[in-house]
């Protein structure tokens, strides 16, 4: 698969098999965020797997975002130690444009193998770093849950490019 077909054939997966990912696969998987740009080349990413079936269960129950049963959850934290040379801009956007980058590459990588998985942005914070024993300087800020897709849904509806897409400025079109 070439990089536009995984683009453009990727989907949000929310229904699992119960086959586990194998180590390697998710250790791919984990290369290929980590491989995403970040602003002053901070890297300030860190990714915690779960895999252990009542780990998984108890996060369940702490993140009502995660539909279905995955077989893995990566948690996407950032340290707070490592955030620096951004002397311009809001830090907290930088963050999360690195995140961005980060979380497209995991998915991407875990299409490429055949996996399939769903950014989880609704959980209990407090409750899942008290769970995971996260040091202080460490920030949860993205679940990921992964598996073996059992179906792949059909591709949602997108706006027209004609809408969102404009060569030149905004001379002489309506903006509405």
């Amino acid at each position: 698969m070439n990089t536009l077909q995984a683009i453009f054939s990727r989907r949000s997966i929310r229904s699992f098999e119960t086959e586990p990912l194998p180590k390697d696969a998710l250790r791919t998987i984990v290369e290929a965020a980590a491989a995403a740009p970040s602003a002053g080349n901070n890297q300030n990413w860190f990714f915690i797997v779960i895999q252990d079936h009542n780990h998984i269960r108890s996060m369940r129950a702490l993140s009502p975002g995660i539909i279905g049963n995955p077989t893995a959850i990566i948690v996407m934290c950032t340290d707070r130690n490592r955030i620096r040379n951004i002397k311009e801009g809001n830090i907290d956007e930088m963050v999360w444009l690195d995140l961005g980058a980060a979380l497209q590459n995991l998915l991407l990588a875990a299409h490429e193998l055949g996996y399939g998985g769903c950014p989880v942005g609704s959980f209990h914070k407090k409750a899942l770093e008290t769970f995971l024993n996260m040091p202080e300087n460490f920030d949860i800020r993205l679940l990921v849950a992964l598996g073996k897709p059992k179906n792949i849904p059909k591709a949602p509806p997108k706006r027209p490019l004609e809408e969102i897409f404009l060569e030149g400025k905004f001379i002489g079109r309506e903006n509405g």
